[in-house]
């Protein structure tokens, strides 16, 4: 009797449609809203030492603060979020965040800065899964994971944004003008929040007696460790004691922290389950692909730099890697019916090969326009990944009755923030050794009896005729000028060897995947060629 009911059910109302378009309008506010609150920040921080009288170094560590907080904080807030209800964590996360924006705009110092930060970190977290929820909930529970799709692709929209506005930012208000845009967007979110409310979603007891210590011992470890990661570079890992101090206590407290969860009956994160064969293939794809995709940052954009290009002489770049992010997230969609997100991922290291050998013929005269398909594939390749990881993981999720769905939410979240700092740390040691490698073979071979190197020297100090009459101070400049080139030519000799090694990484990273879907592939055929065998018999 009720199937003609349904059968009749007209299209659905305007009402509804709309409703959809304004859970994706919050969804992508929320997105840009995360993604520019770490990276205006983090990706220009050349342009704001100065506005708090720090180095380049010391400004480092509002980067080290934030993500201090911010690996840990995914965990602790996601089991708030299922006790206490979702309606009130969105209120008092993004009021919170409002708060601490609003704080920024006070901090002239380095110390209050970092502190700010820091605390930034922890309420930035939970931001990112309330965009993908409100995406979630913008499509019908059978488009769910559609929905999940479209909302990590907003969450990636901040990265390239942010160094497109930054320099107007800089430009007119200098630390306070990348302030401001937090405070304004935290405005528009606590108000578009409550405008257009998420749906209620049931409560259920998450916290169990010692998860506090747990919880410390967890949190202690990572933000040591991301000390260490984000430091190591800027003070040397040989040279700064500290660094081993550190390092020591985090693998010290991660032990303490591993000892004591395995012998609880109700862990913050159900360990065995994420030293299962799957979960280990999955983070060790994520560490892979996040160090590799570590080649966008460290190596184009520093390259770029490296050779006098600032922000704003490279927009069309970074629209370039906007519009690869939006290709690689419909690939994926235009995947998801056939389910052959393995092949995905693949691909997704296919492309960064080719991109890594691409970028490997730089030269000094190489210039932003001629990394723009490399980025581009770059930029498609890491939407793929992202896009493959998250089928992949929360379809096994889904299989083993979502009760690893925490587990695997702070694995996924934390872990590709903590494989990105790690890609970055090993990129950038790799460039600095390279780099001095590079700077001393070419001096060595710098003679000033040398008939090349004294014709270069008098073109240099040539430029100079007109201004300078003194024949020695011509010389020290030209000196100096020469000085200048062999050191901008031993980077991008550095740079070529960080590209090169990523595209050996990728290969290698490809053959690995290749071998065990290759032994998996003959161990399903040896069991179905003995049952067959078996049930003929």
């Amino acid at each position: 009797m009720s199937a003609a009911p349904v059968a009749a059910t007209p299209p659905a109302p305007a009402s509804d449609l709309w409703q959809s378009l304004s859970f994706i309008a919050v969804a992508l506010l929320l997105g840009l809203t995360q993604g520019l609150g770490v990276n205006l920040v983090n990706s220009n921080l050349s342009g704001i030492q100065g506005s708090l009288g720090a180095t380049a170094t010391e400004a480092s560590w509002l980067t080290t603060a934030y993500f201090a907080t911010n690996l840990s904080a995914t965990l602790l807030l996601t089991k708030v979020r299922y006790q206490y209800g979702l309606r009130w964590f969105a209120d008092i996360v993004i009021g919170l965040y409002l708060l601490l924006a609003l704080a920024h705009l006070f901090t002239q110092q380095l110390g209050s800065a970092m502190v700010v930060r820091a605390a930034l970190g922890l309420a930035a977290a939970p931001i990112s899964s309330l965009a993908v929820l409100y995406m979630m909930q913008a499509f019908p529970p059978a488009k769910a994971i559609v929905g999940a799709l479209l909302g990590f692709a907003a969450l990636q929209l901040g990265g390239p944004l942010s160094r497109i506005i930054s320099e107007d930012l800089l430009q007119n208000g200098q630390w306070l003008g990348l302030n401001f845009v937090d405070v304004g967007l935290a405005f528009l979110c606590l108000a578009a929040i409550n405008v257009v409310r998420l749906k209620p979603m049931p409560t259920q007891q998450m916290f169990a007696r010692g998860d506090g210590i747990v919880f410390a011992l967890y949190a202690t470890a990572l933000a040591l460790l991301c000390v260490v990661l984000t430091q190591g570079r800027l003070h040397w890992w040989s040279d700064t004691p500290w660094l081993g101090v550190c390092l020591a206590g985090a693998v010290l407290c991660f032990g303490l922290y591993v000892a004591i969860e395995l012998q609880r009956d109700k862990p913050l994160l159900d360990l065995r389950w994420l030293s299962s064969p799957f979960m280990l293939r999955f983070m060790g794809a994520i560490l892979l692909f996040r160090v590799v995709l570590s080649e966008q940052t460290i190596g184009a954009v520093g390259l770029m730099n490296t050779l006098g290009f600032t922000n704003d002489q490279m927009h069309p770049l970074f629209v370039w890697v906007t519009v690869g992010t939006g290709v690689g997230f419909l690939l994926a969609l235009l995947a998801l019916p056939k389910r052959r997100f393995a092949l995905l991922g693949d691909i997704a290291l296919v492309l960064i090969m080719a991109a890594a050998w691409m970028d490997g013929q730089s030269t000094v005269l190489t210039r932003p326009h001629d990394l723009y398909l490399s980025q581009t594939l770059l930029a498609v390749a890491s939407a793929m990944f992202l896009a493959t990881a998250l089928l992949q993981g929360f379809g096994h999720v889904v299989a083993s009755g979502m009760k690893n769905l925490i587990s695997f939410i702070a694995v996924f979240s934390g872990g590709q923030a903590l494989a990105g700092l790690v890609g970055q740390a090993w990129l950038s040691t790799l460039l600095a050794e390279r780099q001095r490698l590079h700077y001393g073979q070419l001096v060595e071979h710098l003679q000033l009896s040398d008939p090349q190197v004294a014709q270069r020297l008098a073109q240099l100090g040539g430029a100079y005729a007109s201004t300078l009459n003194d024949a020695a101070a011509r010389g020290n400049q030209a000196l100096a000028l020469l000085s200048q080139q062999v050191t901008q030519q031993s980077y991008v000799m550095a740079y070529n060897d960080l590209f090169h090694t990523v595209a050996l990484t990728s290969t290698l990273g490809f053959l690995v995947f290749a071998g065990i879907k290759t032994h998996r592939w003959h161990r399903a055929r040896r069991h179905t060629t003995a049952a067959t065998a078996l049930s003929s018999s």
